[in-house]
């Protein structure tokens, strides 16, 4: 038996789901999916290194999936064993706590995912600058980007299997050139030179870059109804894949900042000059390679897991989404409509750049977060470990939950106050949006009230 608590009006809070999509996932496509939701490597961290400096680079990456990484992947494990639903956290949230708190949750992760999918096209166009040689211009740069965006979406309706069968293969060709950059690097480990100028550390541009790149092992529960054995699989596939993500960020990171210190010369793509420095041309064009790489399959992963939170939002009482938007395609068994339409989405941020889109990513996911581990903390306060080999419950009591629910609530609080006293676009957007949220529910209430009376 699955476990079902009630919300206090008689709804199962997690209850079983029978899945409406296929179960096409096993571990390895799974950790595939995963490592391009979170990472795909350390392509993508030189804003990081750019905006804190090299030591607080490296220390970041050491300790964020103590107190980030982990616990959200726990979290997800446990909610997604016990309640295999499309849409993981949307559907959560929304069992837990109501329509109102479940639909403004769903819209900033809507919001979020957006900003979020739109980083990897210019993530890309960083490599691939690199990797050609030559700026674009931003008529080449928007149909590059278009045609990233056109390539996912194709790769999205033809099956998840397909995205996560490419995820996994894509994940050990982008891990090779890193791994040989850590190889032969390893001898510029020995310390760094004193005579390099720090800037001043821009803390809310750091921690967000930093928890971007940390971020996403929540994404992994979007895909819950189509997982095999979600007890076994969730727990080992998202082990791994923590583990797996912060060795690629620390030890290439390591050898690239012994390497070459100063912040200022750390753009987007200078992880491959690196390698050409270390290992040559070839060493370079790799990683260049590599990077472009792993920007794509992380645009394919991703927009496979914002299109199913959509479908979630289209299934809940009480949201004002479209029903047509979690139409399936009746062959391919794919949401075809909310894929196409997520991609046509994304072009209108096609031009934005990509720490500017990094911090609207993560101002929104920090309000995600503090109510995602509020309904973590709910669902663990009335379910104890009972030892049902049907789900995964990590043994640890309730006050090791909220401890450990502490360190990601404390430092997205920290981000949004950051936000809030520096003013300005971001601070701005966060307003707009929830506005725009409130306003949304508010009217789809009204319409349905008026159409019951």
């Amino acid at each position: 038996m699955k476990t079902s608590i009630s919300n206090g009006g008689g709804t199962p809070l997690l209850g079983h789901a029978k899945p409406a999509l296929r179960e096409a996932l096993g571990t390895r496509a799974l950790v595939g999916m995963i490592f391009f939701e979170v990472a795909g490597g350390p392509y993508g961290a030189e804003p990081v290194v750019r905006k804190g400096g090299p030591f607080l680079a490296i220390l970041g990456f050491l300790f964020i999936p103590l107190i980030w990484s982990l616990p959200i992947a726990v979290m997800t494990a446990e909610l997604c064993s016990h309640d295999p639903h499309v849409g993981g956290k949307i559907h959560f949230v929304h069992k837990c706590w109501g329509p109102w708190i479940g639909w403004m949750n769903g819209w900033f992760n809507a919001v979020s995912n957006v900003f979020d999918v739109a980083t990897l096209p210019a993530m890309a166009l960083g490599y691939l600058e690199v990797l050609i040689g030559m700026p674009l211009s931003s008529t080449q740069r928007w149909w590059t980007s278009f045609a990233l965006v056109a390539a996912a979406v194709v790769t999205n309706v033809a099956g998840v299997e397909i995205v996560g069968g490419v995820s996994y293969v894509l994940c050990i060709i982008v891990c090779l050139p890193a791994v040989l950059l850590v190889l032969i690097g390893t001898p510029e480990l020995g310390g760094f030179p004193t005579d390099v100028h720090y800037p001043e550390v821009m803390w809310l541009h750091f921690l967000t870059s930093l928890m971007w790149n940390t971020s996403g092992f929540d994404d992994a529960g979007a895909s819950a109804a189509e997982v095999h054995a979600p007890a076994k699989i969730y727990p080992r596939a998202l082990g791994i894949s923590v583990a797996l993500v912060t060795a690629l960020y620390v030890l290439p990171l390591s050898v690239g900042v012994a390497v070459d210190p100063a912040p200022q010369r750390w753009h987007d793509g200078f992880l491959a000059t690196v390698g050409e420095r270390l290992g040559g041309a070839p060493l370079g064009f790799a990683l260049s390679l590599a990077g472009f790489a792993s920007s794509v399959a992380q645009l394919n992963a991703l927009l496979c897991t914002s299109v199913r939170e959509i479908i979630c939002m289209a299934e809940q009482p009480g949201q004002p989404v479209p029903a047509f938007l979690g139409t399936v395609h009746p062959k391919l068994q794919t949401p075809h409509v909310g894929t196409v339409l997520f991609g046509l989405v994304l072009t209108s941020t096609l031009q934005w750049h990509f720490v500017e889109l990094i911090a609207a990513t993560v101002i929104f996911d920090c309000v995600s977060f503090i109510i995602q581990f509020a309904t973590w903390v709910r669902f663990r306060w009335v379910t104890p470990p009972d030892g049902n080999a049907e789900t995964f419950l990590l043994p640890i009591g309730f006050a090791a939950v909220l401890l450990w629910s502490s360190g990601p609530v404390l430092l997205s609080s920290l981000v949004l106050f950051l936000t809030l006293s520096m003013g300005g676009a971001a601070l701005y957007g966060t307003i707009l949006a929830f506005l725009v949220g409130e306003g949304l529910y508010l009217a789809y209430a009204a319409k349905r009230r008026w159409v019951q009376s």
